[in-house]
């Protein structure tokens, strides 16, 4: 009787055990699981406010921002804003070969994160640490890119700008700052996106008349999130928000364009709940 009674006190312990060690598994994978989202947050965050950066030391370079395209004598677009602005992201910027478009022999390479040899330009960076000849890939869409990435390829990005004559972006020319009579600080300037399958030196890019103004839409593409966490937008005073999948399409729509005389200011938007750090 005396033996029954220990077995199952045993067996009671054992189970105990277990029960805790399957509880104290779950709590570390998601805590693991949180800690490695919150990572991604601040490194997605941090890879827009570089950009953003790197946007405003071209302005002040040349008192305007980048063409979103660059086009050949026959109107196709051949470089994007994101190359234009690559000698302010790193110290790679004579790796991307202008003479030809993004998709030639050579930059279609780069694109595709494959390899490519570069000839006697020092690199310490973007995964090569070498002086000199180098051969091997080079993760330019690293800069663009949001994490964790579930592409088909890594070299795939995730920022856009959004084109049309209201935007920062119109076609065919570039804006100054001083053009953006609603404010910097109320003008839309990269979007997060996950429904463009564009390579980071794609001319590609979401435009004002034809994306979705719902955020998440599943059915046409416009500012979206890959996660549950919402999707990033930048703003042209270099800020970045998250930004409430709810928010009325009205005030998408007027925080998207730079000139359009909406009655909007980006704080009330915080305080209302459809933007957050």
């Amino acid at each position: 009787m005396r033996d029954t009674i220990r077995r199952s006190k045993r067996i009671a312990f054992v189970l105990i055990g277990v029960t805790f060690a399957a509880v104290v598994v779950i709590i570390l994978g998601e805590t693991l699981r949180v800690s490695r989202q919150a990572s991604h947050v601040m490194t997605n965050a941090s890879c827009l406010e570089r950009m953003l950066n790197g946007i405003h030391n071209y302005h002040g370079t040349y008192g305007q921002i980048p063409h979103v395209a660059i086009f050949n004598d026959e109107g196709v677009r051949v470089h994007s804003w994101r190359t234009t602005i690559v000698p302010w992201l790193t110290n790679l910027p004579r790796v991307y070969r202008w003479d030809e478009p993004w998709d030639g022999p050579f930059n279609i390479r780069l694109a595709k994160g494959l390899d490519v040899h570069v000839e006697g330009i020092p690199t310490y960076e973007l995964g090569v640490n070498s002086i000199g000849p180098y051969d091997g890939p080079i993760d330019f869409a690293f800069m663009f890119r949001c994490e964790p990435s579930e592409d088909v390829s890594s070299s795939y990005c995730h920022f856009f700008a959004v084109v049309g004559n209201q935007t920062a972006w119109p076609i065919g020319k570039s804006r100054s700052f001083s053009e953006f009579s609603d404010g910097l600080e109320n003008t839309i300037l990269i979007v997060q996106s996950h429904e463009l399958t564009s390579y980071w030196s794609q001319p590609e890019d979401l435009y004002f008349d034809g994306m979705s103004l719902q955020i998440n839409d599943v059915d046409k593409a416009g500012i979206s999130s890959a996660t549950d966490i919402w999707p990033l937008v930048g703003f042209a005073d270099g800020s970045v928000f998250h930004v409430n999948p709810q928010i009325p399409p009205s005030v998408l729509r007027a925080l998207l364009t730079a000139n359009g005389g909406e009655a909007i200011e980006r704080s009330d938007l915080i305080r209302e709940g459809w933007l957050s750090i």
